[in-house]
């Protein structure tokens, strides 16, 4: 795999460790020309690539204390500029959120906190983000890939130097405990969706 989706460390040991199965992602400044007003959501390149972790806009206070445990505030590339490539994701579904009442209604099953998930929102409420239920696999020896100025910027998405082997990969979690978290976040979405549709109705 050369294709990775950049996302802040403590988040990727957190799905490393199987604790959730969900990214929220709106995209970086990079992802969209217009995303001051384009209605389009967060584009899913890929559904198999590199997890790439980066370490700029991540902070204690963005994150939940149950998953504090994965954040290292001193945590950056190497002496030699380089990061280490521990998993790879698959894209098993991806759910569009509608209204900030929905994602909120799921905050339980993502890692970052409320007052974030609320920042993220509004910071460009026409841009419809999207919540990505992952498999994720850990690498079988962990790469050290030179973190190369084209890998800059606010943007999801890059392509690798190097193609990352998929080879003895582990699976974080068994699909049943994968189904488990996956049917969980959705329940609560379907119920939320509901009780929003009464309301209007």
């Amino acid at each position: 795999m050369k294709y990775a989706l950049k996302e802040w460390s403590t988040t990727i040991e957190t799905l490393g460790k199987g604790q959730i199965v969900a990214l929220w992602r709106k995209g970086g400044l990079e992802d969209l020309p217009n995303i001051k007003t384009s209605f389009e959501s967060f584009n899913v390149e890929q559904n198999q690539f590199v997890l790439f972790p980066t370490y700029s806009h991540q902070s204690a206070n963005k994150i939940k204390k149950e998953y504090l445990s994965s954040f290292d505030q001193n945590a950056k590339p190497n002496k030699d500029n380089q990061v280490k490539i521990k998993y790879w994701a698959e894209v098993l579904e991806t759910i569009e959120i509608n209204t900030l009442d929905e994602l909120l209604a799921i905050s339980s099953e993502i890692i970052n906190n409320e007052e974030h998930l609320r920042s993220s929102w509004n910071l460009y409420p026409n841009h419809i983000g999207k919540v990505l239920l992952l498999r994720v696999h850990a690498i079988s020896d962990h790469i050290l890939i030179t973190n190369q100025p084209e890998y800059a910027g606010c943007k999801s998405w890059i392509e690798l130097k190097i193609d990352v082997p998929k080879a003895n990969s582990k699976s974080i979690l068994s699909f049943k405990d994968y189904s488990k978290k996956s049917r969980l976040l959705k329940s609560i979405l379907e119920n939320a969706r509901q009780k929003e549709a009464i309301l209007v109705g």
